[in-house]
């Protein structure tokens, strides 16, 4: 039985990591079929923003808003090659990192989710908690597809 996975809608979730951006590059590749679309998300994470109210460095809404600011400019730099017939669409949000890239992806329906392995978390985090991809994958009832570590 030849069962072949299409993807046309594909997720990739970014904190603008260069794992984020291989999973975006993929992505792009991946996306077959009329109408292909690739769905760029970030999710600003409200517990860093209290954080830095919690330290004095700025208010919870000045940091949300500096994170937003910071997102949308990074954004900028995710778009397919000039070749591609792929539609990207750039998406920001707020609260929990994985608890939102798997509500998003059943609400829009998405095929597949694209993410990196390992994003801009250190390495005591990932240890102590465990990745957001994991999560993800534990979470997810589409397909998840994790890049390795080392993408090129």
């Amino acid at each position: 039985m030849d069962e072949t996975f299409q993807f046309n809608t594909i997720l990739v979730p970014t904190d603008f990591s260069p794992m984020a951006r291989a999973a975006f590059d993929q992505a792009v590749k991946l996306a077959a079929g009329e109408d292909a679309s690739v769905i760029v998300l970030h999710v600003i994470d409200p517990a860093l923003a209290e954080f830095v109210a919690k330290h004095d460095l700025a208010t919870k809404g000045e940091a949300i808003e500096q994170m937003r600011s910071r997102a949308k400019k990074q954004m900028e730099d995710f778009a397919p090659c000039a070749d591609s017939q792929v539609t990207v669409t750039k998406m920001i949000c707020e609260g929990t990192p994985f608890l939102e890239i798997i509500d998003h992806a059943r609400d829009l329906l998405v095929d597949a989710v694209v993410i990196g392995k390992v994003g801009s978390r250190g390495a005591l985090e990932k240890l102590l908690f465990g990745s957001t991809a994991e999560k993800v994958i534990r979470g997810c009832p589409q397909p998840v597809i994790v890049l390795p570590v080392d993408v090129d």
